[in-house]
């Protein structure tokens, strides 16, 4: 594996937004104030971000929600932005403690994936909040608890939830941040999740469930984590750069996370 022709890929091939994640992910380098001020331009009065950062177009809790993801890789998931937004998330909590998508919202202004009221939607809207409000060290909070419940009521007993694999990466690490109880919940979803080899995954999907988890506190002696630590190496291309399952024109993307699990993980030094 060759790092520092990953580092080279992103710094050549990436937009000024995924070279500042990188500055910030290797370095912990302050991003330009231009990538910053970008930001308050797009965010709406409401606190949330339009889909793809539309500047301009309606929020919606995905859109948000991939704000938060980016704004944390800059080292802003504190700041006044992503208060504004967890704000916007905590205002669209369902009674039953889950998330939806704004129903208003065109569907053409959408992925494909995103389909208000569908249950797939729900849960990874659902775990991808909760997950979110325990990263701040909000597991305290009623909005994290009732998402918490929600997320349970969905567990299928052979450990998995419904709909899309990345929900249950994201839903194991929000529960293994809420401890407790929980705890055994999340290794029940991870089990399922290793019945799937990391060969049938995506790089970017290993890198997505690494830097999950690992930020939720798994060590790198956890099973789930050596057998895809271990997957990464080979799946490097020539140009330094990993795939994404969404294809080459993510392949920067891609690369970024993996860069990123692997930082987590004590693989890759600045």
């Amino acid at each position: 594996m060759n790092m520092d022709r990953a580092v080279s890929f992103v710094e050549r091939e990436g937009s000024a937004l995924e070279k500042a994640r990188l500055g910030h992910i290797l370095y912990g380098r302050e991003p330009d104030p231009d990538v910053l001020s970008r930001w308050e331009g797009i965010q709406n009065q409401d606190g949330g971000f339009p889909q793809g950062m539309a500047e301009g177009r309606p929020s919606t809790v995905d859109g948000t929600l991939n704000a938060l993801w980016w704004l944390d890789e800059l080292g802003r998931l504190g700041s006044p932005i992503a208060d504004a937004a967890v704000r916007f998330l905590l205002d669209e909590q369902g009674e039953d403690g889950g998330w939806d998508e704004r129903p208003a919202v065109s569907p053409c202004a959408l992925p494909p994936w995103i389909v208000p009221g569908e249950v797939p939607t729900r849960l990874y809207l659902s775990a991808s909040a909760t997950y979110w409000l325990a990263a701040r060290e909000q597991q305290s909070h009623p909005a994290f608890v009732a998402g918490l419940q929600f997320l349970m009521h969905h567990l299928t007993e052979r450990g998995a939830f419904p709909g899309y694999l990345h929900t249950n990466w994201i839903a194991a690490s929000a529960l293994r941040m809420a401890g407790g109880g929980y705890a055994e919940a999340a290794e029940a979803v991870l089990a399922a999740l290793s019945a799937r080899t990391p060969a049938a995954w995506e790089p970017s999907q290993i890198a997505w469930a690494l830097d999950c988890l690992g930020r939720a506190g798994m060590p790198a002696e956890h099973p789930f984590a050596l057998a895809c630590l271990a997957s990464l190496p080979a799946r490097q291309r020539a140009d330094g750069s990993w795939a994404s399952e969404d294809g080459d024109r993510f392949a920067v993307t891609a690369t970024l996370g993996v860069i990123k699990a692997l930082r987590r993980f004590g693989h890759a030094r600045a």
